[in-house]
């Protein structure tokens, strides 16, 4: 079975965290032994002083004349034999008496002249010690007569003990921790896979969602944790793709019907054409007949080259694509313009095209997609509005704010479903009395670039008069 790096990374971290957490302790361990030690050995030390300097008040008491001198040679022989050393000092300084197991006393002494301090160490001239000194004056009693007398004593020993332990302790320390950090390292990797179970798990559903079964959801059976959040969030993203597949699945219908009806008339135009016989009459002129037959062919042409250009738009508006708004548009311009490119495509349809109110507007955003948008709200009238019906489009301002290009002109009322800024689909702007797919394209991309220009569509229908408009804001002055 193949290493897996992430659960290598989880334990690594956890080796790390908990081999940090084993050097802190054994850090603090060490310097706790240490500063432990060093308080029990001054401890002894104290407590030999204070032996000795009892041993030296009872000796007075039981020999009063006698000398420091004498006393302190007493003491140190009659101290017990059990290692102790010590040095019992006269009030000048000199050596009066000594108990040196070891042949310490003169490196003692020579540090007290130098650094004379109630505790200190030596760390010259051999193993090193640590020393008390304790300066004090004992009162004797004897007899209803009081006598006091000096003594000074120096009491020492070698802390090799407390440093050999502290060596033990830190090599304990080298050997262990790496051996510690070794086995964490491995439970850790174990832990982190069992950790990572229902990471794999999830992996497995996600694989074995199929891609025509986007309907698929994982949050369910994973709960409110963070696995249940990824799940959640994967959700989500399956439903964008379905919707998206569903986008997919509408505009390829709605590309499909579009262009079949101008194919169909080619086709048939075709047919007719290549037979002599066929749908004309017998005196009609073979160069007349194939002249009306092009001219129709030419109008499918142009119509099937909309339907492309119309297919493409509203390809972008459904991809979300970004429009941006860097122009200053004159819709008032743009209303004349838009007139005179439809008025042939009106007459053909029987309708006349009129132009109503053009009061002067200007407001921001791409020139190209707004007269797009005028030309769809047109050519939506001439093939749906009455025949012979005109068909007026107009532009003014108002109260300042707002730019409404509109066109006006009798049919069946266009229903206006749908309010929440996404393009129209088909069926928000299909007439109940209209065939399927016979509106919504172009709608959609009115809509689609309205909502752009950070405007809307609005839809009147009063007396089987139809006004559809498209609403963008003002250019502020």
């Amino acid at each position: 079975m193949a290493i897996s790096r992430l659960r290598l990374r989880l334990a690594f971290g956890f080796a790390m965290a908990f081999a940090v957490g084993t050097g802190l302790l054994a850090a603090g361990g060490l310097a706790f032994m240490a500063r432990e030690s060093t308080r029990r050995f001054d401890t002894h030390l104290d407590g030999i002083g204070a032996g000795l300097i009892a041993a030296v008040a009872r000796e007075y008491a039981e020999t009063p004349d006698s000398s420091y001198a004498f006393v302190a040679g007493e003491v140190a022989a009659e101290w017990p034999d059990n290692g102790d050393a010590f040095l019992l000092l006269a009030v000048s300084g000199t050596l009066a008496a000594l108990r040196d197991p070891d042949g310490a006393g003169q490196r003692v002494l020579a540090v007290m002249r130098d650094r004379p301090a109630t505790r200190f160490d030596v760390d010259r001239g051999g193993p090193d010690l640590r020393g008390r000194l304790i300066d004090t004056t004992i009162v004797v009693t004897v007899d209803a007569a009081t006598t006091s007398h000096r003594v000074r004593v120096v009491t020492f020993g070698s802390t090799e003990g407390i440093e050999a332990d502290t060596e033990l302790l830190l090599v304990v320390i080298a050997v262990g921790v790496p051996l510690i950090l070794l086995a964490s390292l491995l439970v850790g990797y174990l832990l982190a896979g069992r950790a990572m179970a229902p990471v794999r798990q999830l992996s497995q559903d996600i694989a074995a969602i199929a891609p025509t079964d986007l309907s698929r959801r994982l949050f369910p059976q994973y709960g409110g944790d963070e696995l249940g959040a990824l799940a959640a969030e994967f959700d989500a993203l399956m439903i964008r793709l379905d919707e998206a597949q569903q986008r997919n699945r509408q505009f390829v219908r709605e590309a499909a019907h579009q262009i079949r009806t101008p194919l169909t008339l080619v086709l048939g135009e075709a047919g007719l054409a290549l037979d002599p016989v066929a749908g004309t009459p017998a005196a009609a002129p073979d160069a007349e007949r194939l002249r009306s037959s092009l001219a129709r062919v030419r109008t499918a042409a142009e119509q099937m080259r909309r339907r492309v250009d119309e297919l493409f738009l509203l390809a972008e508006a459904r991809a979300g694509e970004v429009v941006r708004l860097e122009q200053r548009v004159e819709l008032d311009s743009l209303v004349l313009e838009c007139t005179d490119l439809m008025r042939a495509r009106a007459s053909v349809t029987g309708h006349a095209l009129a132009i109503g109110d053009a009061e002067p507007v200007t407001v921001l955003g791409n020139a190209a997609l707004l007269q797009e948008a005028l030309l769809e709200l047109v050519e939506n009238a001439c093939r749906h509005g009455v025949p012979t019906a005109p068909i007026t489009v107009s532009c003014r301002a108002v109260r300042g704010e707002e730019a409404r290009g509109e066109v006006a002109h009798a049919g069946e009322a266009i229903l206006e479903v749908r309010n929440d800024g996404q393009p129209l689909t088909e069926a928000a702007t299909r007439s109940p009395m209209a065939p399927a797919n016979d509106r919504g394209l172009g709608l959609s991309i009115v809509r689609w670039v309205a909502t752009s220009h950070h405007g809307r569509v609005e839809f009147l229908h009063s007396a089987g008069h139809n006004v559809v408009r498209i609403v963008v804001p003002v250019l502020a002055r």
